[in-house]
């Protein structure tokens, strides 16, 4: 499963992006991004109950992208950490891995698929489509979107299941809408 990082700063703020500790941080996600990842947290390992949609998983492994500069907050890994914290505490994920930057997405995919169990990766939305690219689709697969991942849009997760099926090998491709924040579209990114 692939989801973009969650909200960040305007191009020019306000909102101001702010860190964990609640220090305005350019860098950092906004408050409505910090919601998301509270939120994601519990679409992704519900607390009580079943899993908002049938083609979601509760991740073993989570990926996001490492931050250029260790200075700067680090979005895709602070929209997951909600998510880390509540499967570390459960016993339930092995070692997230924050190791790949931007433009390592060959080597990033070449990582997960070799994992043993469901992963979740976080990354910036100008890289998702390269991203997807490298995850080989069986013929029964619909084709990935055409174009970039809009710039607004923060609330879709794009599931990759291994077809179980199919000689070759490859993943089937769908997307699931987020819906956990008001304002979220039920609408697939075209």
């Amino acid at each position: 499963m692939v989801i973009r990082h969650a909200e960040k700063p305007a191009q020019s703020p306000p909102p101001s992006g702010v860190d964990i500790a609640g220090d305005q941080n350019k860098d950092s996600l906004i408050p409505q991004g910090w919601q998301r990842a509270g939120a994601l947290a519990v679409l992704f390992a519900p607390s009580k109950g079943p899993l908002q949609d049938p083609n979601l998983a509760t991740p073993r492994y989570i990926y996001a992208a490492q931050s250029p500069d260790p200075e700067e907050g680090n979005r895709p890994e602070q929209t997951v950490m909600p998510l880390v914290a509540k499967l570390q505490k459960q016993q339930l994920l092995l070692a997230p891995n924050f190791n790949f930057k931007k433009g390592q997405e060959q080597k990033l995919v070449e990582s997960a698929v070799s994992c043993d169990g469901v992963v979740l990766i976080s990354w910036p939305h100008g890289r998702i489509p390269a991203l997807a690219g490298y995850i080989p689709l069986t013929k029964k697969s619909p084709p990935l979107p055409k174009g970039k991942w809009p710039s607004d849009r923060f609330d879709m997760v794009w599931v990759f299941d291994y077809d179980t099926t199919s000689r070759k090998g490859g993943y089937i491709f769908s997307q699931v809408p987020q819906l956990v924040l008001a304002g979220d579209s039920p609408d697939p990114l075209t």
